[in-house]
């Protein structure tokens, strides 16, 4: 894998990757299998990645040859990893349909994804996209270049001002992770408190020289009294726009 290529080109997949995620007209998440679980252990928030990783996408070979008027030092300075933000948008999130809890409720009755996760704007209109336009996607084998936690903020924080899918200023992240990953809560300015955290798993190509950006995960954590430790209450699958 061109790994070193890829981790150049993210600034361009950060400042573009949000284009087309408003509105209800617009294609619904991309699927993918990236991250299988999350648990707290310990103190640590431990992601599990899937044993097979891969996305769908529309993407096609020859859609490299768009990158050809760029360095990858002028790719990289558009916007370095990791301090890309996510658009934002009031009320829990953006337009489109499907659920769109994440603070604001619903997360019992969102639809789930294949490893369980709420699915953040899918449904059963997602699904019914997939089927009508499959001739236009393809399943791409993808490895996990690097994850990325932050804390975005309290329960109201999260429901009044949420981010919408795509990075943000990670506060820690560990690069080329393998298997199983830990973030320790208790170390950080920003880790440790309740509220709302975003887990972004950057993911390239395994068999095809692309950056197919970030799939983000928004977990609920809250910290128990005496001995219970932290608790995840709601995972979301966050996703953009396939």
């Amino acid at each position: 894998m061109k790994r070193r290529t890829f981790l150049q080109l993210t600034g361009l997949g950060a400042a573009g990757g949000l284009a087309g995620c408003l509105g209800s007209n617009s294609p619904p998440p991309r699927k993918s299998s990236v991250v299988s679980d999350f648990e707290v252990s310990d103190g640590s928030l431990v992601v599990d990645l899937a044993d097979q990783t891969w996305v769908m996408s529309r993407y096609e070979a020859a859609d490299q040859s768009s990158l050809s008027g760029f360095s990858p030092q002028s790719l990289a300075a558009l916007s370095p990893v990791g301090v890309a933000s996510a658009a934002k948008s009031g009320g829990g999130g953006g337009g489109g349909r499907g659920a769109t809890g994440r603070g604001t409720g619903g997360y019992a009755s969102a639809p789930r994804t294949v490893h369980g996760h709420a699915w953040y704007h899918g449904g059963d209109y997602a699904d019914d996209w997939y089927e009508n336009n499959a001739n236009q996607v393809s399943r791409f084998p993808v490895g996990v270049a690097a994850l990325g936690i932050a804390y975005l903020g309290s329960t109201t924080a999260m429901r009044d001002d949420a981010p919408e899918a795509g990075p943000v200023p990670w506060d820690r992240e560990i690069q080329d992770p393998s298997g199983t990953a830990e973030y320790d809560l208790s170390d950080g300015s920003q880790l440790g408190r309740d509220g709302w955290y975003r887990v972004g798993a950057h993911i390239v190509g395994d068999d095809v020289n692309h950056d197919f950006r970030w799939e983000c995960y928004d977990l609920e954590v809250t910290d128990g009294i005496g001995d219970a430790g932290y608790s995840i209450e709601e995972e979301w699958k966050v996703s953009p726009r396939i």
